[in-house]
Order: C-alpha cells, then sequence, then structure tokens
C-alpha cells in the first residue's frame, strides 16, 4: 500500500510510524513542516506567521499528494496535520490522535470544539490509545463507535529487549519525559523535585524541549536545582538516559497513554504520574507514585511509599506488563490488518 503520512518530524514517535510502515512493506511518502530529527521525512517550508503555518502548506501538501497517489492519508495530531489532512484527498483516510489535542485542545473554546468535530469527522478512521478516549470521541464528538480503532501504541522489539539495568540505591535518578508545555505542570514538577532532594540525594533529568524551557530553567536556578536539561537527543541516547532512570516523571491534568512513559517503564524506570485515567490504565499503586498533580501530593505519596525492596518489585512488575500488553510490532499487524479491511470494503 502507499501511505502518505503527515505529522511533526521532530518526534521520534512519527519516525517510529514512518520507519515501521516501509519496513512492512509499505511505500511511504513522509512529510512535516518540522525540522526532523532523523532521515527520512520531507520538510515543507512556508513564508507566513508561525499561526497559519499550517493552513498555509495545505496548497503544498495537496499537491505532494496527488502526485503520490496514495491509498492511505495518515495523519498526526488532530490541531495542524489533521487539520491540513481534512483538505487532502485520499481513498482512506486516517486520523491519530494523541491525547492532549483531543483531551485539550478541543475544549480551549466553543470555536476550538466545534473545529475539533469537523476536523475529526472528515476522517475515515481515527486511531486512539485509550479506552477512555474513544469514549470521549463517541460522546462529544459524535463519531461513529465502528470507525475507533483502540490500538495501544506499544513499545519497539528493541526497546522491549534491552531490558533492565542494576542501578545504584542513590542518587535517585528522575527524569521528566514530556515536553516543556503548561499542559505537563513542570512548576509542580519541580517543587516536588526540591522536596525530595531536600530528603534524599538526587540526579534530575529533564529531557525534550517546549516554550517553557527558558522558564523552567531559571525556576530551577531559584529553586537550588542542579537539573541537566538535554533537549532533543538522539533516540539511542533518550533510551540510555530511560535506563538509568529509577524514576519517571509524567504529571499531565489530561493525557492519552504516553509512549515515553510506556518505554520508560519497559526499562525499569517507575512512574510518578498524576492520578488521571491514561495513567490509571497502566500505573496501579503498586507500580508507581499516583497523586494529584501537586508538589505536596506527590511528596506525601512519594514519601509514603518508597524505599528500596519496594522500588525493585515495582520496576519489575512493571516491566512484565509492558511486555505482556505492549508489543508495538502485533499492534501495527493490527492496524494493518484494519486498512486492509476498510480498503476492502
Amino acid at each position: 500500500m502507499r501511505f502518505v503520512v503527515l505529522g511533526d518530524a521532530s518526534a521520534y514517535h512519527t519516525h517510529r510510524w514512518v520507519d515501521s510502515l516501509r519496513e512492512a512493506g509499505h511505500d511511504v511518502l513522509a512529510l512535516s513542516l518540522e525540522p526532523s530529527v532523523k532521515e527520512g521525512m520531507e520538510r515543507i517550508r512556508v513564508v507566513s506567521p508561525p499561526k497559519l503555518k499550517y493552513l498555509m502548506a495545505i496548497g503544498e501538501v495537496r499537491r505532494r499528494s496527488a502526485r503520490f497517489s496514495p491509498h492511505v492519508l495518515f495523519a498526526h495530531f488532530l490541531p495542524n496535520y489533521g487539520l491540513i489532512g481534512s483538505f487532502v484527498h485520499a481513498p482512506l483516510k486516517v486520523l491519530a490522535l494523541w491525547g492532549s489535542d483531543i483531551l485539550h485542545w478541543a475544549f480551549k473554546s466553543p470555536i476550538h470544539r466545534a473545529a475539533a468535530r469537523r476536523i475529526v469527522r472528515s476522517y475515515d478512521m481515527v486511531l486512539v490509545d485509550a479506552n477512555f478516549v474513544r469514549d470521549i470521541l463517541l460522546r462529544e464528538f459524535g463519531y461513529p463507535e465502528d470507525r475507533v480503532e483502540v490500538i495501544p501504541f506499544g513499545v519497539e522489539r528493541r526497546v522491549r529487549e534491552m531490558g533492565m539495568v542494576e542501578l545504584p540505591e542513590s542518587p535517585l535518578h528522575f527524569v521528566s519525559i514530556r515536553r516543556h508545555e503548561d499542559l505537563f505542570n513542570h512548576g509542580e514538577v519541580m517543587k516536588f523535585l526540591r522536596l525530595v532532594a531536600d530528603r534524599y540525594p538526587v540526579r534530575i533529568t529533564y529531557l525534550q524541549t517546549g516554550s517553557r524551557t527558558e522558564e523552567l530553567k531559571a525556576l530551577a536556578r531559584r529553586l537550588n536545582l542542579n537539573v541537566n536539561f538535554t533537549g532533543i537527543l538522539p533516540y539511542s541516547e533518550y533510551l540510555r538516559v530511560l535506563r538509568s532512570a529509577h524514576f519517571c516523571i509524567s504529571i499531565p491534568d489530561r493525557d492519552a497513554s504516553s509512549v515515553s512513559l510506556l518505554e520508560c517503564m519497559a526499562l525499569g524506570g517507575v512512574p510518578v504520574v498524576s492520578d488521571i485515567p491514561a495513567n490509571r490504565e497502566w500505573v496501579g499503586e503498586d507500580g508507581g507514585i499516583v497523586a494529584p498533580p501537586k508538589a505536596e501530593a506527590l511528596f506525601g505519596a512519594f514519601t509514603e511509599r518508597y524505599d528500596h525492596g519496594w522500588w525493585s518489585e515495582a520496576r519489575a512488575r512493571n516491566r512484565r506488563l509492558i511486555l505482556q500488553r505492549c508489543d508495538w510490532e502485533r499492534n501495527l499487524r493490527r492496524f494493518l490488518k484494519r486498512i486492509e479491511d476498510n480498503l476492502g470494503s
């Protein structure tokens, strides 16, 4: 089959889809407006104000897609590439929701909600990674249930096969795994880490970047926290950091399942997460720290639960869970079978 994939080339998750589709024998034209973290995607450049760049790219995407003549248009993330894809023609149009798009952006205002509804309903199939996201899609946006596919995005074989490494009891290595945006409550993360650092020796690593990076660096200085801000790392180095984590932190107010969280759990990191449905699907009280996304609540839950024996059991339990439920290659085959069935009908 021929796929046109639209997505953010600065995100490894987009490349994982592109690479996996190619490895499965399909022809893929992958397009993005963002600079790429690796080879495999074509960049579209437009001259426009930042807020209009995706609208201004629609014509060029339509032209390139028409020349490629895909069987499937596969757009990732509702408000940007989902928007572009809603104006592009293909025999089958599939939208992958990433969580914050449908759970946060779509509820910013009545205008956002109406736009989300129009975009979503322009697709023949919508891919989500959690049952509660499907329920919101059906209830709030009127999307037909038989056109929603729920597939956990999963963890690649090479990550699952890496296994855990033995880590020293001290210092405790905390790794923040989410982009530096307001949605992920990084101010509370920093305050939580300050409380932990007052009681335990710690190392702190901040992966990713975002619009709040400089503010977070300033906050770390004010809190007298020694934080290693890595920026965007090569994937192999990113995995090395995850493998060295005692704890991985993700405390959004709303989200779907985080692939980075699942990867960290596969490699032995114990989650510190907000008490939301997406996290509860993967993290029980015996597998991590689950609390409201406030520093004091997280710290209280942490001190109540943490000791090295509990941590050792939790990381082993989490890894078993990921190996059982998060087989990326198996889930990709499910997705492709659904695509073939839709094209055949």
